[in-house]
């Protein structure tokens, strides 16, 4: 179910997972990318009381590069309101470059322990991931 779209971003509920999809669509500047994060946090909110086992999917193949400015921003002011509503689970379906996966690992040493985050080259095996409990 879609929730909300724009230029770079669409971000949908999957209720056979459960989880939120922020699902990139082109390379996204730094205010388009906070401001869909914060869109993201904002639906999660609305809709974990209905799927207490959602958890966040991330298609970032289109996206580019991210700042690592914007990548410590999202770890230290996004994340932390995430894990308190009871995310567990963030998968990343990312570029096979390797600047992109350079970004995801260093976006993931800055999110610390509290929400287990993984890497993956499909959106199979992603959601996979998503499912078990």
């Amino acid at each position: 179910m879609e929730l909300f779209s724009n230029d770079y971003v669409t971000i949908s509920l999957d209720e056979s997972i459960p989880c939120l999809e922020w699902i990139g669509k082109k390379f996204i500047s730094s205010e388009a990318f906070r401001e869909s994060e914060e869109k993201s946090l904002s639906f999660y909110r609305d809709y974990v009381t209905k799927y207490p086992n959602l958890q966040w999917y991330v298609d970032a193949r289109k996206v580019g590069a991210i700042s690592h400015n914007d990548t410590e921003w999202v770890a230290k002011s996004i994340l932390p309101h995430f894990a308190m509503l009871g995310l567990k689970k963030e998968a990343f379906v990312v570029p096979e470059s390797a600047f992109g996966k350079v970004a995801i690992n260093d976006y993931k040493s800055e999110s610390g322990d509290t929400i287990k985050i993984e890497v993956f080259d499909s959106e199979l095996k992603a959601k996979t991931w998503l499912r078990e409990v």
